[in-house]
């Protein structure tokens, strides 16, 4: 495997299946805050990547080749595409995994969310809302010509020019915030949060729905609000994401169970919307700093079920 640049390094951390030497190909362009890798490998695949770790920022997958793979976002499974030039955009604050099905080459493209709220503020934008959905897949004709664009620098990555480099990550991260956001100057209205009734609608829906598979638009759509606006007064409201706000709600349904019930940890774990049990043990170690099975010996006393 050869390996290049600081952020290649800490991406292919993510994928067992590249670390044992002359298995596969990561090379990485950095310039400032964009970074560009390309990962290719052509041997057998079984083992899924490992959760991407919490991030500010967006992820955008240009498949090289055609690839089968399937992904989860945050525990729900999500389409994967597989076409070639097709992308796929990840929004890096979910927790993300994919299982390949073929062995893969593409682009990943690393757009800092603080990255793009400057060139917003240096267009004279004002306040960005993003209106795509993490895991969506893209034919996107620009993406696809500005990666390619990046390919022959990743070939020869310590020899790359660096002029060239930063105009073609300005490019993208102008091209991403033209089409994949919205921009309004800011006012009082839009910092305003939910009513109370449409907070009330919100918990309601979002409790009786612990996996998440009730769209947001929907939720948005009770709230009489399009997604964006929803996701944004949502926040000024509870102070977290909808997403955040579920998982957290996931979180403490399972700390009743573990307490009050006799249920395994895998019938916790679907109970409150986790994909597996293994899941549910990430998520739950991150919350509470203990895995399930500690926490509830902590708290019962009692043998592990």
């Amino acid at each position: 495997m050869t390996d290049d640049g600081l952020y290649g390094d800490r991406l292919a951390k993510l994928f067992p299946m590249i670390q044992s030497p002359n298995s596969g190909i990561v090379k990485s362009l950095q310039r400032g805050k964009f970074a560009a890798v390309r990962m290719a490998y052509s041997g057998p695949v079984h083992d899924p990547t490992l959760p991407s770790p919490p991030d500010e920022a967006f992820a955008l997958c240009l498949r090289l080749r055609h690839q089968r793979a399937e992904s989860w976002i945050d525990g729900r499974h999500a389409r994967k595409g597989a076409q070639k030039d097709e992308t796929s955009v990840y929004d890096l604050r979910c927790e993300t995994v994919v299982r390949f099905q073929d062995p893969f080459d593409f682009l990943y493209l690393y757009l800092p969310h603080n990255a793009l709220s400057e060139l917003a503020a240096e267009l004279g934008v004002g306040h960005i809302q993003y209106d795509i959905a993490s895991g969506t897949n893209i034919f996107d004709p620009v993406v696809a010509h500005l990666g390619a664009c990046l390919l022959p620098a990743l070939e020869k990555p310590h020899e790359a020019n660096e002029l060239f480099v930063g105009h073609v990550a300005m490019a993208l991260n102008a091209h991403f915030l033209r089409e994949y956001s919205s921009s309004r100057p800011e006012t009082r209205a839009q910092r305003s949060g939910l009513a109370p009734w449409q907070l009330r609608t919100a918990k309601e829906l979002m409790r009786a729905n612990l996996d998440g598979a009730l769209p947001l638009a929907r939720i948005a759509s009770e709230c009489g609000l399009s997604a964006a606006h929803f996701a944004r007064a949502f926040r000024v409201s509870t102070g977290t994401p909808p997403h955040r706000w579920l998982m957290d709600q996931r979180i403490e349904q399972s700390k009743c169970l573990l307490v009050d019930s006799t249920l395994s940890l895998t019938e916790i774990a679907i109970k409150c919307g986790f994909s597996d049990q293994s899941h549910f043990t990430r998520a739950f170690s991150s919350a509470v700093g203990a895995t399930p099975g500690r926490w509830r010996l902590s708290r019962k006393g009692q043998p592990q079920f």
